[in-house]
Formats: structure tokens, sequence, C-alpha cells
């Protein structure tokens, strides 16, 4: 997962070529529009922080529910109990993985 500091970076490099740009444009309300962004860029920052957060969660969530749906096909096709038995472990790790996540994204208010 990306961090905040370097969505920060991120985020401040991209409004300062913007304004860079604005300014070889002679463009002043786009300049005051770009201040105004960086002026208000802690709130912004965390806006887009969390946004990718929440985005990285679900792409984690959907990534695990793929992997039970497929250890459970898996399982009902195997006769071999010790193969089996591993896959259902590995089945109940995902499950907790995926608790964990649902629990960070009910905290970001995303369920």
């Amino acid at each position: 997962m990306i961090s905040a500091q370097a969505i920060a970076e991120t985020w401040v490099n991209d409004q300062l070529d913007l304004y860079n740009l604005a300014v070889s444009l002679g463009d002043m309300a786009w300049q005051r529009e770009v201040l105004a962004k960086l002026l208000d860029g802690e709130r912004l920052v965390r806006q887009e922080t969390e946004l990718r957060t929440r985005e990285e969660l679900w792409r984690r969530f959907d990534e695990i529910n793929g992997r039970m749906l497929a250890l459970y096909r898996e399982i009902g096709s195997i006769g071999h109990y010790g193969t089996e038995q591993a896959l259902r472990e590995e089945a109940l790790e995902l499950k907790r993985q995926r608790t964990r996540i649902g629990i960070r994204l009910r905290q970001l208010g995303c369920v």
C-alpha cells in the first residue's frame, strides 16, 4: 500500500506543476485556484489517502474472496484428506484476513 507521505509528495508536486503551467500560460484565475488547493492541501491529501486506502482494501477483499472460492472448489474435487485439510486451513486464514479488512473498512465508514 502506498504511504500517506508518498501520496502527499506526489499531490504537492502535481499541484506545483499545474501552478507553473498556469504561470507560463498567464492564467491568473487558474493560478489562484491552484494556490487555494495548496493552502487546503492537508485536507485534500487526507481525502486522497483515505480514498486510495479504501480502494486497496476493497481490491484485497475481492482477491481474498476469489482465492477462497477457488479453494472451496478445489476442496470439493479432491479426495485426499491431508490435502483437503491443508486447503481448509488456508481458507480459514483467508477468512481471518478478510475479517480484518472488513473491520478496517467499517472503521473507514465504507461498510
